[in-house]
């Protein structure tokens, strides 16, 4: 026997309440003198002892009454008990619900969530009444729809079977500790929680804690103890393609220029793929298409597709291939932004007495790898200054700065160069024989941490041709460089250098925003000195002994790339290669596309771009993939460290998010991308089924599932504050009666 109030025993002591009151009303005789006195004495003895019973019996009736009373209040109980005369207990339940991507995964008739939906509402249907339920939508994240248990069982029925399926990743474990949560402290005799998933092996990732989360929980005594179902709606599935990944592999998105999209197409299934067709559509229109001859079983391909954008601004592109079971992961988008031109400063720090002698002769032909016919319709637009003529530049008029070889320039150059960095702009960096590295390490590097990495001792001769460096040939990480894994793209390790700075990396900044992800908005004013977005350094590119030949880092809205060596043929031969060109323009990319970085999200992250000041405090109207018609959520754009953001978390489900902002007119379009484990639709191993068996009672979905008759052969204990309280009842009226009867008269 159990209580499932026991604090409400101290009611108990509301049993002297009415054994004061008895003590102060007790009939109290007056002497009187009388000569009768000898005929009432007789009486009153004769009546005494028949009104001290009658009173003790009224005395003892309320207080069995209330001690029966603070009994019932404080909900005796017995687990161990399974005797229903008066009913199944009242059960705390806490619905688990998978809704994650894989959910999505159909046997041809209906979809697994659809299963998961109508057995959740089984779950509540099961539930004895006056019972309460929480729900939960399980995916990479518990998303409490309804937080704190409700005795609406019906409400709980409408949110299982109107439950949204998402596109997310699936990990059991944080909704599984969230429904022990919600239970936590819960007064009831009988504490269950229902977890419906499809049994993917990448949503039990962390089975060991859920199995230890688990057992604790139902090693627990009294109300504290937690019985677990799980239901298993998923199947074996055989065949499954997915779309793996999609890429700008062109680095630029160029107004009427051919642009070059990687797709990644992988089979996740246990037998090989033939004759693949991967599809390129922009804005929903057909631009290319792709036969993959085949992906043997655990295989990936990737497959170039072209197309050209004849509009300015931003488009959707979308690869496709022949829907499957799993139609989640047949298609992948990208928002992409088409730019009409590209304006670059050149610093040429050494100009040379004729053209071919200059440090930027080289760089400036692969900027712009056109006939001097076509330079004025080409989209990126040069212009060549000395250093010298830095001082009272407008960098903020273009788009990106080349710094070649250029020695050094004052504080004040510096400080505008930095704000210019912050504010969106691009800076490339080649070093040569005339840079002061003392300056470019003090003042750009520790002072005002522009550089990704300081200059050290140069190493090499540039005299000489027998001894050089090549780059690296396999494992290229970075964006900027990732085209050169496909084989069929050329090569970079033809590139010979014989004289190069070493390149150290500088460490993350402290006390500052090292990650992708933007605060919290608050509504502050504006600042000066605002804190700026600072990324750690990156290697981009490295050498064939592991040094360093190319490094970035973001700042603010802007990027800064450095090569460890020469933009001319001085200590390299880079710049006569072929990958000078797409290693240049793919820079170039990665420079001006800073601002678009968060264009491009994985589904359920943050969206959160930064906009212009005269956008600030103003409503954007956000219009999700897949939403009906004339459905739209709105958020402002807020103060953060100094900056305009839009922020934008309800990215749960993939393809194209619209965002616009009436005045001034602007448009955003950005995507969410799915997860490709979720395309992984392996079971978790049998074995393990079982041993989760151990702490947690286990039923695979069939047809002719009866949920209902599952569970409560499963279910024991019964509370006794209602046959407490009818006695309870039961006393007032015996009573009420006694107390007319005594007093009648006699």
């Amino acid at each position: 026997m159990s209580f499932l109030n026991p604090f409400m025993l101290f009611g108990a002591g509301a049993i002297a309440v009415p054994i004061i009151i008895h003590l102060l009303n007790r009939r109290r005789f007056q002497r009187v003198v009388w000569a009768a006195m000898r005929f009432v004495k007789v009486s009153t003895e004769k009546n005494q002892r028949r009104m001290l019973v009658e009173d003790m019996i009224l005395l003892a009736i309320r207080c069995l009454m209330l001690a029966l009373l603070a009994l019932a209040v404080a909900r005796p109980a017995m687990r161990s008990t399974t005797h229903n005369v008066f009913g199944q207990s009242k059960v705390t339940a806490v619905i688990v619900l998978d809704n994650s991507a894989s959910m999505g995964v159909s046997d041809g008739v209906q979809m697994r969530f659809d299963k998961a939906r109508k057995i959740a509402e089984q779950a509540v249907d099961a539930l004895p009444s006056g019972s309460a339920a929480a729900v939960i939508l399980a995916s990479d994240v518990a998303k409490e729809v309804i937080k704190e248990p409700t005795h609406d069982l019906n409400l709980a029925r409408k949110t299982v079977r109107e439950a949204p399926l998402s596109d997310r990743a699936t990990d059991l474990f944080p909704s599984i500790e969230k429904a022990l949560e919600t239970l936590k402290g819960r007064s009831a005799i009988r504490k269950e929680i229902y977890v419906v998933t499809d049994g993917q092996l990448a949503g039990w990732r962390q089975l060991g804690d859920i199995q230890k989360t688990l057992k604790t929980a139902k090693e627990q005594t009294g109300e504290q103890q937690v019985s677990a179902h799980l239901v298993l709606v998923g199947d074996a599935q055989e065949r499954n393609l997915g779309v793996s990944g999609l890429v700008l592999s062109s680095g630029l998105a160029p107004l009427n220029r051919p642009l070059r999209f990687e797709a990644q197409v992988a089979n996740y299934g246990k037998q090989e793929s033939k004759d693949i067709k991967v599809s390129l559509l922009v804005d929903g229109a057909s631009a290319d298409e792709v036969t993959i001859p085949s992906i043997p079983p655990g295989g990936t391909r990737s497959v170039p597709l072209n197309t050209r954008f004849k509009t300015e601004g931003w488009h959707n592109v979308t690869v496709r291939i022949a829907a499957d079971r799993f139609p989640g992961d047949d298609t992948r988008t990208l928002a992409v932004r088409a730019i009409r031109e590209i304006r670059v400063l050149i610093v040429d720090g050494e100009p040379g007495t004729e053209p071919r002698e200059s440090e930027t002769f080289f760089l400036g032909h692969a900027l712009v790898p056109v006939s001097a016919e076509e330079t004025e319709q080409y989209y990126v637009k040069t212009s060549t200054i000395a250093p010298g003529d830095m001082t009272g530049t407008r960098f903020d008029d273009f788009d990106a700065v080349v710094l070649a070889n250029v020695p050094d320039f004052s504080p004040d150059t510096a400080s505008a160069m930095e704000n210019f960095v912050k504010r969106g702009g691009g800076l490339l960096i080649f070093p040569g024989a005339k840079v002061n590295a003392a300056f470019y390490n003090s003042q750009l590097g520790t002072a005002r941490k522009l550089l990704p990495a300081t200059f050290g001792e140069p190493h090499g001769d540039a005299a000489q041709e027998e001894k050089f460096l090549t780059f690296q040939t396999k494992g290229y990480d970075h964006p900027i460089v990732a085209l050169w894994n496909d084989a069929n793209a050329g090569t970079l390790a033809s590139t010979r250098t014989f004289r190069s700075f070493e390149l150290n990396l500088l460490p993350a900044a402290t006390g500052e925003t090292e990650k992708s992800s933007v605060p919290t908005p608050t509504p502050a004013p504006a600042q000066t000195n605002a804190p700026v977005s600072f990324a750690a350094p990156k290697a981009v590119l490295r050498y064939s002994d592991g040094s360093i030949a190319m490094a970035e880092r973001a700042l603010g809205l802007g990027r800064v790339v450095m090569f460890a060596s020469t933009a001319d043929t001085a200590w390299n031969d880079l710049a006569v290669r072929p990958a000078f060109v797409p290693l240049l323009h793919r820079t170039l990319g990665t420079l001006i596309q800073r601002h678009d970085d968060g264009a491009n999200v994985r589904v359920g992250a943050q969206f959160a771009r930064r906009l212009t000041a005269d956008l600030l405090h103003k409503d954007a109207v956000v219009m999700a993939p897949g939403a009906a018609s004339g459905t739209r959520e709105l958020r402002r754009v807020e103060l953060v460290n100094g900056t305009p953001v839009l922020s934008y978390e309800a990215t749960d489900k993939a393809g194209i998010y619209e965002v616009s902002i009436a005045d001034p007119a602007t448009v955003i379009k950005f995507a969410a991308q799915p997860d490709p484990s979720e395309s992984s639709l392996s079971e978790l191993p049998a074995e393990e089924v079982t041993a989760l068996g151990q702490v947690v009672a286990v039923q695979r979905w069939h047809p002719t599932l009866n949920l209902r008759e599952w569970v409560e052969k499963a279910r024991v204990g019964a509370e006794f504050w209602l046959p407490i309280l009818m006695l309870v009842l039961a006393l007032a009226a015996l009573e009420t009666f006694l107390a007319q009867y005594f007093s009648r008269a006699k």
